[in-house]
């Protein structure tokens, strides 16, 4: 005799199914849900002189391992007359957490520890973190701001000029996020940081063969090669290369680039 399953033998399977979906949906959400980023982080990254930078990358280095953030985090914060003291200490090899302040504003120290947290958590200017993009000859300008199509917009990257077919590389790890022709940036790649920043490759000639949507790319890994694809069909061959955070904002990528090339490709 045929025998009929009972409905209800379906129902606990279904409900599994839907609740396992429900699951990976709050998943993909939690990993794709904007960062929070203090407002006065990259506006303080961003606002850092690149000479500054290499100065007391170059001074510090020469003491200690972390001496350049203890005498960066001092030097963007505090006039130089009244940050004499702490650089002695600092050249002694006095440990941060250590120095004497000598009576200094609290507010004002306050403000110099969270900078050298800031760099030392968001390390774009610590040597060989980052790369540069560029393997080869090029030239470039701060152009972050700049009025485009007659000012219906603002440029929101760094434009890196060199010879059409210029090798370039990606700045950090991650992973292919979108690839590509879009209308504005051409052949483009866009890479989702492991830092969480998306870091955007426009006006390509050629993108690499071997790169698809979902990818893992390490820093130096090729991304493609350097064209006048998309809106810049009338421009010098160059490299858009723009950095937008978790929350959407693009930030000026120009201090950064300056000091990736410094020490040059990975």
């Amino acid at each position: 005799m045929l025998r009929i399953p009972r409905r209800n033998h379906y129902i606990k399977p279904i409900c599994q199914i839907f609740m396992l979906l429900g699951l990976t949906i709050l998943a993909w959400q939690a990993i794709h849900r904007p960062q929070e980023v203090e407002p006065n982080i990259y506006p303080y990254l961003t606002s850092l002189s690149p000479n500054l930078v290499i100065a007391c990358q170059e001074e510090g280095l020469a003491i200690s391992p972390d001496a350049w953030l203890d005498l960066l985090a001092i030097r963007s914060t505090i006039p130089d007359q009244e940050s004499q003291n702490l650089i002695r200490q600092i050249y002694s090899q006095k440990p941060f957490k250590h120095l004497d302040w000598g009576g200094m504003d609290p507010a004002l120290v306050a403000t110099v520890q969270r900078h050298r947290e800031i760099l030392l958590e968001y390390p774009y200017f610590r040597p060989g973190q980052y790369v540069f993009p560029i393997s080869g000859e090029t030239w470039y300008t701060d152009t972050f701001g700049a009025e485009r199509s007659g000012g219906e917009r603002k440029h929101e990257g760094t434009d890196l000029f060199g010879q059409e077919g210029t090798p370039i590389v990606s700045i950090a790890t991650g992973y292919v996020e979108k690839l590509g022709w879009n209308r504005l940036g051409g052949e483009r790649v866009g890479v989702r940081g492991d830092d969480g920043n998306y870091y955007y490759y426009a006006h390509l000639q050629q993108i690499a063969p071997s790169l698809y949507i979902g990818k893992r790319v390490g820093k130096g890994d090729a991304i493609g090669s350097m064209g006048h694809t998309g809106d810049a069909i009338g421009t010098p061959d160059h490299l858009h290369f723009g950095i937008e955070l978790p929350d959407g904002t693009w930030i000026n990528p120009y201090p950064f680039l300056i000091i990736w090339q410094k020490y040059g490709v990975d």
